[in-house]
């Protein structure tokens, strides 16, 4: 009785060595998976996709995971596990009295390292550092756009928003403002040249990306809110906060770009190729601004495409702006003014997605993908110059943010605990209702959280202090939050805590 007892107690033990091991592996290979796939993304991010509903992303990624992180952690803990069965059954005793204190150093040993490498990558520790140290930063900048004076013109333009998945200025070569030999998007820089686009400096260098701005939902609330997507509530313990995880409200506290236009009597309507559930994009939308969404599954109950279409992330950019310039030509007939805002996919990280649009200009097939997408964005941007409604249209171009796709930007980091501000998101405004003032074009410091009051301008919208969220409007020339403190003040600011952005627009009671 005794033996069984000790020998069950064994196998326990060896069970928790098991799932222990398998644990520790799964936790290896994942961040290994995750800074090969994604770079040295931030905790904002990963928190944040934690906390979201997986539908609507892309299969090859699920698939990829589970191949080279799951199923590998699987099968080494398995045979690690069988091969320490096996050497105990052959050295009982000696395997019992040594066994202890190397799984103890074995343990102490793999997990400082596994922290170490979490911190490199995703400057964990500094995060949750941040997260207890508080900031009034938000609460003393934020500019309510309810609280200021918003003039439109007597004839209201249409406004069509093109945002390009990872769209970087850097794509370009150094001549124009980018970081390689080559130029791997001409009409982008052609496009920018023509019109206006701000920029860092006398090229065409984009707007800088901050803290919790850089992943695609956080680049739609900076550019549309002029404000980060911090989505964590630490009271009483740590960790991120699943209240929206449910996606009942999106930051209901919040005045968004869709809430002044439809305010103003504008209808919104959003257009991308997946499927507008994943990260709580419907939700987002609808909520501020009441935007017609038509996405992945919109196509296919319309019959744009088959019923069973899926590639990629759903459907690629060539069919999405088909289906864009169809209902661009519908919605342009309606008497109220529109804004369309629609967003590409192939640029993605994993690749980007070679469509047979594709050309095989360049080695890398990201850099072919790059170039395919920027001859589509041309090609549609000419369409729409020779639209009737094209006259009383402004057209906006910009990146989300900064992209993921680490091997093709090896040694030129994006955020700011890796390197500052090197890469910039790309931006042109077509047929603005206004030009910038003098030298406001140019050698200037900002983010994507400009683009929010930047946008209203060149609408013709009159905006009394220059100023909306945490951006400024760059038409003006006035100095942007970047300008007043620097990137790396406005950033440690942005990147702690603040109880005002908690109670004003994370858990707000949104007026019904």
């Amino acid at each position: 009785m005794e033996n069984k007892k000790k020998e069950t107690g064994r196998r326990a033990k060896a069970v928790g060595v098991g799932l222990w091991l398998f644990l520790l592996l799964f936790l290896t290979l994942s961040l290994i998976w995750a800074a090969v796939h994604f770079g040295r993304i931030g905790m904002d991010e990963i928190l944040f996709t934690l906390n979201m509903p997986l539908e609507g992303s892309g299969s090859g990624f699920v698939q990829a995971f589970l191949l080279q992180a799951l199923l590998p952690a699987v099968l080494l803990a398995a045979a690690a596990l069988g091969a320490a069965f096996a050497y105990r059954r052959k050295n009982p005793r000696r395997a019992e009295k040594k066994s202890r204190k190397r799984l103890v150093l074995l343990a102490a040993v793999w997990t400082v390292l596994l922290l170490a490498a979490a911190e490199v990558e995703f400057s964990f520790l500094g995060f949750f550092k941040n997260q207890l140290n508080r900031s009034t930063f938000i609460e003393e900048e934020y500019v309510d756009p309810g609280s200021v004076q918003l003039e439109f013109p007597a004839k209201k333009r249409n406004l069509v928003w093109i945002m390009m998945e990872s769209g970087e200025s850097s794509n370009q070569d150094k001549a124009n403002g980018g970081l390689f030999d080559v130029n791997y998007t001409p009409e982008l820089t052609q496009i920018a040249k023509d019109n206006v686009s701000f920029s860092q400096s006398q090229l065409l260098e984009g707007a800088a990306v901050a803290p919790a701005c850089g992943w695609t939902v956080a680049g739609m609330v900076a550019q549309f809110s002029g404000l980060p997507l911090k989505l964590y509530k630490y009271e009483g313990g740590m960790g991120a906060d699943n209240s929206m995880g449910k996606y009942e409200q999106f930051l209901p506290g919040v005045t968004a770009l869709g809430d002044i236009l439809e305010d103003e009597g504008y209808k919104n309507y959003y257009m991308l190729g997946s499927a507008a559930k994943f990260g709580g994009q419907d939700t987002l939308m609808r909520q501020h601004g009441n935007y017609t969404i038509w996405d992945h599954t919109a196509a296919r109950r319309e019959k744009f495409i088959p019923n069973d279409y899926f590639v990629w992330w759903g459907m690629e950019d060539k069919k999405l702006f088909d289906y864009a310039k169809e209902k661009l030509t519908e919605i342009s007939k309606n008497p109220e003014p529109f804004n369309f805002y629609c967003i590409t996919i192939d640029t993605h990280n994993g690749g980007g997605y070679v469509c047979p649009l594709c050309r095989n200009e360049h080695p890398e097939q990201y850099g072919n993908v790059w170039s395919c997408s920027s001859r589509q964005v041309n090609e549609f941007v000419e369409w729409l110059k020779e639209q009737p409604f094209y006259e009383n249209t402004t057209v906006i171009i910009t990146g989300d943010h900064c992209s993921m796709e680490s091997g093709f930007y090896a040694g030129y980091p994006s955020d700011k605990h890796h390197g500052g501000t090197v890469r910039k998101v790309y931006n042109a405004i077509l047929n603005p209702a206004k030009q910038p003032d003098a030298k406001a074009e140019k050698d200037r410091r900002f983010t994507t959280l400009d683009f929010f009051p930047t946008a209203l301008s060149a609408l013709g919208v009159e905006i009394q202090g220059e100023r909306l969220g945490l951006g400024t409007n760059l038409f003006s020339g006035s100095p942007t939050l970047s300008e007043e403190y620097g990137y790396e003040k406005l950033f440690d600011e942005l990147d702690r805590k603040s109880d005002f952005y908690n109670e004003q627009f994370l858990y707000a009671q949104k007026e019904q």
